[in-house]
This record gives C-alpha cells, sequence and structure tokens, in this order.
C-alpha cells in the first residue's frame, strides 16, 4: 500500500475537512517540491461529501486526488502544485485523439480522451480518483470502470505510480485493461513512459490454484533531454481491446514510433 511509503512528517490525524484543506494548501503554497503524499488517518467514505464540498468551493491552485482504504480509516491525499503535469497529459490525450481520428475516422469523437477521471469505488470497501481516463463516451456512465487510465507524476513518484497501476488493475476486476505511467523527470530532464496490464501468471505451483494475472509492466520508454528513447521496443502500442469492449478484426491498434515520442518529449521540454 502507498501508506508504507509516505515519511512520518507527512501523516496526520483526521480533524475535520477545514483542517485537512489548510494542511493541504500550507503543504503545497510553503513547499518547494514538484508533488506530495500526505497521510490522513480516522477518514472514513462518510467523510468524502464533505471533503469534495470543502475542495470544491476552496481556492486551491493545484490537483489533488484522494485514495481511501475504509477498513483502515486511511485517507492518501497526492498534492500536484505545478502545471506541467496538466500540459503533459492534456498534449498526451490529445495525440490519442489524433491517432484515433486516422484509425476511425469521425467515429473517434466515441472514445473520451480529454475526461479527467473520477473517483471509483470498490463497494465500501476502498476508493480512489485517477489523473485521466480514457474510454467509450457510452461507456463511461457513473461507476463504470474505464478500459484505461493515464497516471502522471514527478522524479519522486514512481513507486507510487506503480501502485496505482496495480490498483486499477486488480480492483476493477479487469474491467480496466491498460494503466499509462507517465513520470516526468527534471534532474535530469527526461519522460519515463511504463505501460501496465494484466499478464499471465507463472503455472500453479499447487492443485486447487487459480492462476488469474498478474499485474506488470509490459512496454518501457526513457527519453532524455535530447529526445533520444531508450527502449526494447519499436513502437508505444496502445491495443483496440484496450478501449473498446466491441471485437473489430479490422481495428488498428494506436501506435506511437520511437520517433513520434521523441517530437512529443521534445515539445514538452521546450514548454518548460
Amino acid at each position: 500500500m502507498q501508506a508504507a511509503l509516505i515519511p512520518d512528517e507527512s501523516r496526520f490525524e483526521y480533524e475535520s475537512a477545514a483542517e485537512l484543506l489548510s494542511i493541504i494548501k500550507h503543504t503545497a503554497d510553503c513547499g518547494s517540491a514538484e508533488e506530495y503524499f500526505l497521510y490522513f488517518h480516522g477518514v472514513t467514505h462518510d467523510h468524502l461529501p464533505e471533503l469534495d464540498r470543502v475542495i470544491f468551493w476552496s481556492d486551491i491552485r493545484c490537483t489533488v486526488l484522494f485514495t481511501t482504504e475504509n477498513s483502515l480509516q486511511a485517507l492518501i491525499c497526492r498534492i500536484l502544485p505545478g502545471g506541467r503535469h496538466k500540459t503533459l497529459i492534456m498534449n498526451l490525450a490529445m495525440e490519442i485523439s489524433f491517432k484515433l481520428d486516422e484509425i476511425l475516422g469521425d467515429t473517434y469523437k466515441s472514445i473520451n480522451c480529454t475526461r479527467t477521471a473520477r473517483r471509483f469505488h470498490l463497494g465500501d470497501i476502498r476508493s480512489k480518483e485517477g489523473y485521466r481516463d480514457l474510454g467509450p463516451r457510452a461507456r463511461m456512465g457513473k461507476g463504470v470502470w474505464p478500459p484505461a487510465v493515464i497516471e502522471v507524476g514527478y522524479s519522486e513518484a514512481l513507486e507510487f505510480l506503480r501502485l496505482d497501476a496495480e490498483w486499477w488493475l486488480i480492483n476493477s476486476a479487469f474491467a480496466t485493461r491498460l494503466v499509462i505511467l507517465v513520470q516526468l523527470m527534471s534532474d535530469p530532464v527526461a519522460i519515463r513512459i511504463e505501460c501496465w496490464a494484466m499478464v499471465p501468471p507463472p503455472p500453479p505451483t499447487r492443485i486447487g490454484d487459480t492462476p488469474i494475472g498478474l499485474p506488470s509492466c509490459v512496454e518501457l520508454f526513457n527519453i532524455n533531454a535530447n529526445g533520444v528513447v531508450t527502449s526494447t521496443s519499436p513502437e508505444l502500442r496502445i491495443p483496440y481491446s484496450s478501449l473498446f469492449n466491441e471485437p473489430n478484426g479490422n481495428a488498428q491498434d494506436v501506435v506511437f514510433t520511437n520517433d513520434e515520442l521523441s517530437s512529443f518529449a521534445q515539445q514538452i521540454f521546450n514548454m518548460n
């Protein structure tokens, strides 16, 4: 669980929604990091409506995402103060839209590539807000798990991001089939992209074991400040079946060549 990665100085006992908001503002305004993780004990799902209301009406100028574990009365608050991650994800979502336009023509509009991810609940056990979800507009109703999710983080967030990928793939019961992790690093300047999916597990070692799949990184790309891509794959591939439920034998996957990834990364670097 991500809580194990959060240091003691970033752990708090929950007192009220107003106090939590005050801690978030102080952290975002007074710190110099690009990303923060705070842990609050004493929060249950019953507190979320009030927290949402307080955050909505505040003048907070940062992205705040919540993950909860109801049985532990735990809330992890992720704070992204800057704007670089927003530019990166917006541009990536647009590039995916353009690719779908090339493949599907006007029907690409049936895919929602630009919606900020919502909060998803696994019953009354746990909940999570992602950064961006991808999926057919007709299938993106309230409470419907997205087929694909994009999560973004900064230099120190890789382990948190990987736990995010595992969370989506496991807790969605296979409804979420692809998680794209994008890590924006500043020292040295670089972008790391990991694509996560469920892969077949090793053969069972005991009679009665039921292999269901393991969340794993299936594609990895490192792009340095000069746009040089390091990867064992010649392209980043988003399978058609990761975005759509209806099979289509003639449909193409969304593919980004390493040259295209290089151009995309250099555009992001040049904006800073």
